[in-house]
């Protein structure tokens, strides 16, 4: 009996232990997890974004600004040396007129001075002179040399050709009231002064063609015939001309 007690004394602890354990879910240790921060959702990462290519634009040019023409300005020319005008022998020994265009030209005729021909031929350049080829009505054709800038042989017929803006030149002297027209040779200028004579103020030096209204005169000093003359900007005195070289000459409508 002693033997089976103390079993049950041992057995009985044993069998609360074991009971314990079941209603307790056993001795197994049972880790309490640990509550932290909850892990941060990654980053919503956005997708790529392709960057705009720039589209290419032409760069702007610089374009030079396109010069305005301006008016050139024009010289009327003198009634010149021309085929088809008149001209006056302007030589006061005469001049020679020859077969050709050259000095060594047999000579064919002579003209007197003051001679009046007709232009029909030329220029030609040789020998350092302009020759021209002319026609005297009397039978005498041929070339004669012009003559050279400061020694005239050949010039203009100062009453011949149209004048400028209509009309005719007329080869007379100038009258109060007349219209005239500039006829120094070409490439000369007349000038034109404040008062009558050579040593007068020059207001103006004018270009063959231009025109001007007698307005007063004559006055005859320094061996001149001078005119009192109205153009269009320019108010002045000049001289009429010398010795047959006619510097102004009257316009007939």
């Amino acid at each position: 009996m002693r033997g089976g007690q103390g079993r049950w004394r041992i057995l009985l602890p044993l069998g609360m232990l074991v009971l314990a354990s079941l209603a307790c879910g056993g001795f197994q240790v049972r880790v309490t997890p640990t509550v932290g921060p909850t892990p941060a959702a990654p980053a919503a990462t956005a997708p790529p974004t392709t960057a705009a290519t720039p589209t290419p634009t032409t760069a702007a040019q610089a374009v030079a600004p396109t010069p305005t023409a301006l008016p050139t300005p024009t010289s009327i020319p003198a009634p010149g040396l021309a085929v088809g005008q008149t001209a006056r022998v302007a030589a006061s020994g005469g001049l020679n007129v020859r077969d050709q265009a050259a000095t060594t030209g047999n000579q064919v005729g002579k003209l007197n001075a003051d001679a009046v021909v007709k232009v029909i031929g030329g220029p030609v350049q040789g020998e350092n002179y302009t020759w021209w080829q002319i026609d005297d009505g009397a039978g005498v054709v041929g070339w004669v040399a012009a003559g050279t800038l400061e020694d005239k042989w050949l010039a203009p017929d100062a009453g011949a050709g149209p004048a400028t803006g209509g009309g005719e030149l007329s080869n007379r002297a100038v009258r109060l009231g007349d219209r005239v027209q500039v006829t120094t040779e070409e490439g000369k200028v007349l000038t034109v002064r404040e008062a009558a004579g050579i040593d007068a103020t020059a207001v103006a030096r004018v270009l063959p063609g231009t025109q001007f209204v007698v307005r007063g005169g004559p006055v005859r000093l320094d061996g001149f015939l001078w005119w009192q003359l109205e153009g269009e900007e320019v108010k002045g005195w000049a001289a009429e001309g010398q010795e047959g070289d006619r510097w102004l000459t009257p316009v007939e409508p």
